[in-house]
């Protein structure tokens, strides 16, 4: 339940990298709550999950976790964005 208190290391020391613009923010880092898909990216967007971050895509490398990241702000930057985003950690 508070698996979240056994991070290891600031954010700053985690992260792979940031995203932040007009009320927006894309972050991806790395987790120790998930040893299959140690990185992940989250969006925070007033659009989805009632404003609140919801994780959009996790990964097993940090240069997987780059591209998706790089992939989620070309989304962003398009304005293509799916009607409805899930949680993806709780699709598993």
């Amino acid at each position: 339940m508070f698996e979240f208190l056994n991070m290891v290391g600031t954010h700053e020391q985690r992260a792979v990298a940031n995203y932040k613009k007009d009320g927006v923010e894309l972050d991806t880092c790395s987790v120790t709550d998930y040893s299959d898909k140690p990185y992940e990216t989250g969006l925070l967007h007033p659009k989805y999950n009632k404003g609140k971050w919801v994780i959009v895509e996790a990964y097993k490398t940090k240069e997987e976790a780059q591209a998706g990241h790089d992939k989620w702000v070309a989304l962003l930057e398009s304005g293509n964005l799916p009607s409805k985003i899930e949680d993806c950690r709780l699709r598993n």
